[in-house]
């Protein structure tokens, strides 16, 4: 097995051709098939689907895809370490976002590193926390945000933010009408966490971390919540709740925009107010390049520009 065979291996898969990939890699088309059909037979599987719409990984194919993922990358740090002992931060950073994150920080995270870090190549992969964690474990992703610590053990787990959860709900809801009271600093009509046990609910399933939050409140105070349906994407769960399909609980920064259109409805959460921090993991385990080293200082700016502005639901951790 060698590196072009994983190469080449892997931007098939991507492509899902091997004509494309051909035309990607400026390598002949029998060439790149002789160096597959030679992995296969040293592998002893069969590692591509060939059919008419092209070329689809199989089960062991999946798996070679994730141990040559973590090779490449392991060659590419090699190569940037040594790069670094001379010249400005440079090569290709990972980095994971949760959907909040992605919607509110990732651009401007992109635009300073541009900025400041001409030779960083910066890659934003979106996912669940629990997900992300797990991929800077495997080393996949350089650091990632995170809303739970403990989904992986052995990481660095910086806190960057707190912030705090609401109860969204549809545009018509009863939610649309104001109440007496006020959120804690939010400027939003506020709900007792009691009387959310009465609404029909759309939430992660556990061990989500926000689930885990959730459920721990419920159980302090001994209420059985309506949960009619488990969802792990955040963009499906708004769309379900726009079409009033039931409620959910977020953070604000995941809804600020459609609240702000009249699409959703949110209030702040009291008795007891429910908040999260997010954390920026990273391993301790792998040396940190130049380049990982100045982005994670970018990301910590980028944090205190926005608390600073005041325009982020988001606020420093307590």
């Amino acid at each position: 097995m060698t590196i072009r065979q994983l190469r080449y291996f892997l931007r098939i898969v991507e492509l899902k051709s091997f004509s494309k990939a051909a035309a990607y890699l400026h390598v002949a088309q029998p060439a790149l098939g002789l160096q597959i059909r030679k992995l296969e037979e040293e592998l002893g599987v069969k590692l591509l689907n060939r059919h008419s719409r092209g070329v689809s990984a199989t089960e062991a194919g999946l798996i070679l895809r994730d141990h040559a993922l973590i090779v490449l990358r392991q060659i590419e740090r090699a190569k940037l370490h040594l790069i670094d002992f001379a010249g400005p931060p440079r090569g290709k950073i990972a980095v994971g976002v949760t959907p909040t994150v992605n919607l509110v920080l990732a651009s401007a995270l992109v635009q300073k590193c541009r900025a400041e870090l001409p030779n960083v190549s910066l890659s934003i992969v979106e996912g669940m926390s629990e997900n992300l964690m797990e991929w800077v474990e495997n080393d996949r992703l350089d650091m990632a945000f995170s809303y739970n610590p403990a989904a992986v053990r052995g990481l660095v787990c910086e806190p960057m933010l707190t912030e705090d959860l609401c109860l969204v709900g549809p545009p018509n809801s009863a939610l649309a009408k104001p109440s007496a009271k006020r959120g804690k600093n939010s400027g939003l009509d506020s709900i007792a966490f009691a009387q959310i046990a009465e609404l029909p609910m759309i939430l992660p399933s556990p061990p989500h971390g926000l689930r885990s939050i959730v459920d721990e409140v419920a159980n302090q105070q001994e209420l059985e919540l309506k949960i009619t349906l488990e969802i792990d994407s955040v963009p499906a769960t708004k769309e379900l709740i726009e079409k009033d399909l039931g409620y959910t609980i977020l953070g604000m920064g995941a809804v600020k925009r459609e609240v702000e259109d009249g699409r959703l409805t949110a209030r702040t959460i009291t008795a007891p107010n429910l908040s999260r921090n997010m954390f920026l993991a990273y391993s301790s385990k792998r040396p940190s390049s130049k380049a990982s080293n100045a982005v994670r200082q970018i990301i910590r700016t980028v944090v205190q520009e926005g608390i600073g502005s005041g325009q982020w639901s988001w606020r420093a951790v307590e």
